[in-house]
């Protein structure tokens, strides 16, 4: 196995991410709540003392874990939106880095993104959600482009993109890089074949998927409707009939 370098030899700017790597995969394993800043001084094979220089507690080592995970999320995705690319391939290249670049390649980082929230402060809570809103955006963007330009079914933007990131962001949960059971070309490959491709084996009308509803459904209400319609005609025919009765009696 191969041993790290000795925590006091390494740079300072390498110290610190050092640090920060620690504490979230501590963070990851033990929660928040039970990892103190003596387990992760420990971890890093240094005094207490010795960590007060780089974070002055637990809460702002927190803050700076999503502030980092926060700058590593626009890193290669803002750059997409602005590609010349067809929407269909930006929003491949976005899934996949995603996948690959932001959740699998930072695993601990995003398991405490994703869990630790209620323990921020109110100001960074509120920093992180208007940062995950511009993130969003972008999705939302590409989106909209494809549905624009009738390359993406029509629908609601942002239930899109809810679903796009909600299937790509739990990874975080059951993905095991030691376990070597999928790698992450192979899960980015079949959720964008999914995304693409649906999970029916055979598409739905136009008709029935603007409703929202499913063949046998859809042919239920046919013919309720056509039920109702011949219903109405016999109704008239009946009063038809009873007209002419009243029109024989009167001569």
């Amino acid at each position: 196995m191969r041993r790290r370098p000795n925590f006091k030899t390494l740079d300072k700017s390498v110290r610190r991410q050092r640090i920060i790597d620690t504490a979230a995969d501590l963070f990851q394993k033990r929660g928040y709540s039970s990892t103190t800043l003596d387990d992760v001084a420990k971890e890093l094979g240094v005094s207490k003392a010795a960590l007060y220089h780089y974070v002055s507690s637990k809460d702002e080592l927190l803050s700076i874990i999503y502030a980092h995970t926060v700058k590593n999320i626009f890193m290669g995705t803002t750059e997409i939106l602005g590609m010349d690319l067809p929407p269909e391939e930006k929003l491949r290249l976005f899934v996949r880095n995603h996948i690959k670049n932001i959740i699998i390649k930072s695993l601990p980082m995003f398991f405490v993104f994703f869990s630790e929230e209620n323990h921020l402060s109110e100001k960074d809570y509120q920093k992180i959600r208007k940062e995950k809103r511009k993130y969003n955006r972008i999705l939302e963007e590409i989106i909209k482009e494809g549905m624009s330009k009738g390359i993406f079914n029509k629908g609601d933007v942002k239930l899109h993109s809810y679903a796009i990131l909600g299937m790509c962001n739990w990874i975080y949960k059951w993905y095991k890089a030691d376990q070597k059971m999928y790698t992450s070309d192979q899960i980015a490959d079949y959720f964008i074949d999914l995304l693409e491709a649906g999970y029916l084996k055979k598409k739905l009308l136009k008709g029935d998927r603007e409703l929202g509803i499913s063949r046998p459904a859809n042919k239920n209400l046919k013919s309720e409707a056509k039920r109702q319609t011949l219903g109405n005609l016999k109704r008239q025919c009946l009063g038809v009939i009873q007209l002419i009765d009243e029109i024989e009696k009167s001569i």
